[in-house]
């Protein structure tokens, strides 16, 4: 690994080749690539990433895939062809780590698999992220986000008790593989004896960690306590909850509720303990504004929060100030907010907010200063319908 220059990413030097769809393998790659790495990102001819059709769009531009895509190098090429391969093996020779999220003995089919690669280049790092790993009974059933969370023992958690389980509104299984991914690339990049390092990683495996808690409950099966209960953990004597209220003002907020803040507010409105606290906070906060019911209980040092979603965040001074939120400039869609770098660091100013490229927009790029073809042997590629 190359020794970054003071004013240069961490990982500046670094070759990633991405051959990830949709989120789990491109947010890996999206991490490494805003620390310096140089990824090159790999679509099907045509068709492309499926993220590119995924979420709003302005003027038929979607958001996503300009966010997940930005600091990358995108080539397409078509694997299933003979000229395909050789193209990816050579890249792989050049490159240290390989993302891939594809289902398990797909690669192998196509006269790639891990053994092959690491052939090619002992020390290249490989990040197999798969639905259910790439071993056991399951290795080849389809893998799916959503699926995978509700594998991981989180989902029983979400909802009422009375109510069917509730999945998270985004893609938490997918961000957290990406980000658990990105992190064992990093260290394994530190060793630099590595050989032949293959890291398999199951889409639920971050959330059954996190969850670790699960597997000793006092009671037989977790309890859904419902969204206003996140620390719940399904243990019923939980004392702790995070209700959310609205103002009058049609602000979304939450409160933390523990005995002690409990004990204070009961003073505060003069209630009777036995009353049900939340009706009575209810009906105050629906006829105060978000900043008198804010004031109250800063002075009474209870921790709240407005509820924010992206129209207040990309609004906010406080968001936009910390970086955030950053504005994207487009010479063609104009000016509108995306997420920034994290975490801080004072270097990823280097970093660009937004780049939606075209399928195969980087092909000269690559496969020409990259891996050095000339212009016969680029135009033989697109002529066979390589790239």
């Amino acid at each position: 690994m190359t020794n970054p220059q003071n004013n240069s990413l961490p990982l500046q030097g670094i070759t990633v080749i991405e051959l990830g769809t949709i989120i789990a393998g491109p947010f890996a790659g999206s991490l490494l690539a805003e620390m310096g790495a140089t990824v090159i990102k790999i679509e099907q001819p045509v068709l492309g990433d499926g993220l590119r059709q995924s979420g709003p769009k302005i003027n038929d531009v979607p958001i996503w895939w300009g966010v997940a895509s930005r600091n990358k190098k995108c080539i397409s090429l078509n694997l299933k062809n003979p000229l395909g391969i050789d193209v990816f093996k050579q890249l792989i020779q050049k490159a240290d780590v390989l993302i891939e999220n594809y289902r398990p003995g797909v690669l192998d089919k196509l006269g790639i698999g891990t053994s092959t690669l690491h052939a090619l280049s002992p020390k290249l790092i490989i990040l197999s992220i798969s639905g259910y790993g790439q071993d056991g009974s399951y290795a080849t059933k389809p893998g799916f986000g959503k699926i995978a969370e509700g594998l991981s023992g989180i989902v029983p958690l979400t909802g009422r008790p009375d109510e069917p389980p509730l999945y998270t509104g985004f893609s938490l299984a997918d961000a957290s593989s990406g980000l658990y991914g990105s992190f064992m690339i990093n260290m394994l990049l530190l060793d630099d004896d590595r050989k032949n390092s293959h890291i398999d990683l199951a889409l639920y495996e971050p959330l059954l960690e996190m969850l670790a808690f699960q597997f000793h409950l006092t009671n037989s099966a977790s309890i859904r306590q419902g969204t206003n209960h996140p620390y719940g953990w399904g243990i019923p004597e939980n004392l702790v909850a995070f209700p959310a209220f609205q103002s009058i003002d049609n602000h979304w907020f939450q409160i933390k509720l523990d005995p002690q803040n409990c004990s204070t507010l009961i003073h505060q409105f003069n209630l009777s303990a036995d009353m049900h606290l939340g009706n009575n906070l209810r009906d105050w906060f629906a006829s105060n504004t978000m900043q008198e019911i804010l004031s109250l209980l800063s002075e009474l040092s209870i921790e709240a929060s407005i509820v924010q979603n992206g129209e207040t965040l990309s609004s906010n001074s406080y968001f936009t100030l910390r970086g955030d939120v950053i504005q994207a400039n487009h010479p063609d869609l104009g000016q509108f907010p995306v997420p920034g770098f994290f975490p801080k660091f004072e270097r990823t100013n280097q970093n660009i907010a937004f780049r939606a490229p075209q399928i195969g927009e980087d092909n000269a790029f690559v496969l020409k200063e990259f891996l050095s073809f000339d212009d016969p042997q680029y135009q033989l590629l697109i002529d066979q319908q390589v790239i």
